[in-house]
């Protein structure tokens, strides 16, 4: 199986690695990840061409570390879509030969935008034998398709009720549509707190009896975490806060200078999220799908703000005041009030279970899934 995604963010590659992670545990599948900008395009990336960033480092740089939501975000969405338009029949091409070097007899996209690009090279491979998977990891889509083609030719996954009632609405076949409960997490996530809360924090580095706060903003950080932080130094709480910073090394540092107020540890990059998830007692983030479904599994009180939200983002937004999940903040003065009203009412705060919303099962879900997709297409008697 070949898993195709992209490194615009964090969600996509962190799924892509719970969907492998799970399904090699079953000992029937090997998964292969493949990077579609840097492994397959990177020469037909006009962002690279035109600019000193290729698509990914503008996604990542400019808009999720420095927070331009707005009318940048608009316009990088918008030359994307016509890099995909003009370059579509190289990178068809592209894809095809990935398909005769890799030889999968499976294929997955978490990525959107591309997959009719991957379903066309796909079939001129193996006579379209190869069945394609997309597997959602937005709340729903930001535009009609741009995940989801109008075609009948490949089966979806979809893990929240809007974007399974969205695809219920198109033209495809019910058969190929599958619905999770929930966006698909490492099933580390839905495990229960630690029963020794005390030596789990203790091991982490972390005090044994303070309250912790666990703050991230996706898998590339962004300013507006030491912003937050820093509105607490005037009447600082009794907490200590983990940062997880992602691959922003930079802002990694800042926190680490600021000599805050109360006890801080500084994470980059980690594989370790649910282990200061599962020590914490509030996740402070933005809107990012799958960090919020991460937290909400672990059924901590979520604390989210609705600042530089991006376009596919407000779905989750109103997700989470719709169903009273969580609080928002949108200012450091509103952050701090809201923090200190989650901090006194503690336990009481906190999501009931494990995986809301609605129970997040997908993690157990998916191995059977992609069983139905495997017989379904003939591959396996």
């Amino acid at each position: 199986m070949v898993v195709v995604y992209t490194d615009a963010g964090g969600g996509h590659r962190a799924t892509g690695e719970a969907l492998k992670d799970i399904l090699e545990a079953t000992g029937r599948y090997r998964v292969t990840m493949v990077n579609a900008y840097q492994d397959v395009l990177p020469h037909l990336d006009l962002f690279a061409r035109h600019t000193s960033r290729d698509v990914e480092q503008t996604y990542n740089e400019l808009i999720l570390q420095q927070g331009r939501t707005g009318a940048f975000c608009l316009a990088f969405y918008l030359g994307a879509l016509i890099n995909v338009a003009m370059l579509g029949g190289w990178a068809r091409a592209a894809f095809s030969a990935l398909w005769e070097r890799t030889e999968p007899d499976l294929v997955v996209s978490v990525l959107p935008m591309i997959n009719h690009l991957l379903l066309d090279s796909l079939n001129r491979y193996r006579g379209g034998a190869t069945p394609f998977t997309v597997l959602m990891t937005d709340w729903t889509e930001m535009l009609p398709s741009v995940w989801f083609p109008r075609r009948q030719d490949y089966f979806a996954i979809a893990g929240t009720d809007v974007c399974q009632q969205r695809l219920a609405r198109k033209p495809h076949p019910e058969d190929k549509l599958f619905r999770m409960d929930g966006l698909l997490t490492r099933p580390v996530f839905l495990e229960p707190v630690p029963a020794d809360m005390a030596a789990a924090r203790t091991a982490l580095g972390l005090a044994p009896d303070r309250p912790v706060v666990c703050m991230m903003y996706g898998g590339y950080g962004s300013a507006r975490m030491l912003e937050m932080a820093e509105a607490l130094r005037g009447d600082p709480p009794d907490i200590q806060m983990v940062f997880l910073c992602g691959r922003n090394e930079a802002l990694a540092r800042s926190i680490e200078d600021a000599a805050l107020p109360f006890p801080t540890l500084v994470k980059g990059y980690t594989r370790e999220v649910h282990r200061y998830m599962a020590v914490s007692d509030i996740f402070v983030g933005k809107t990012g799908p799958l960090s919020v479904s991460e937290a909400l599994a672990v059924g901590l009180p979520i604390l989210i703000d609705r600042q530089n939200v991006l376009p596919q983002e407000h779905a989750v937004l109103r997700w989470i005041t719709r169903n009273g999940a969580g609080a928002v903040f949108s200012t450091p003065k509103h952050f701090a009030a809201s923090l200190r009203s989650l901090l006194v009412r503690g336990a009481a705060a906190r999501n009931p279970g494990a995986g809301k919303p609605g129970g997040n099962r997908a993690a157990a879900q998916i191995p059977g899934i992609f069983e139905e997709i495997v017989r379904r297409s003939g591959l396996r008697p």
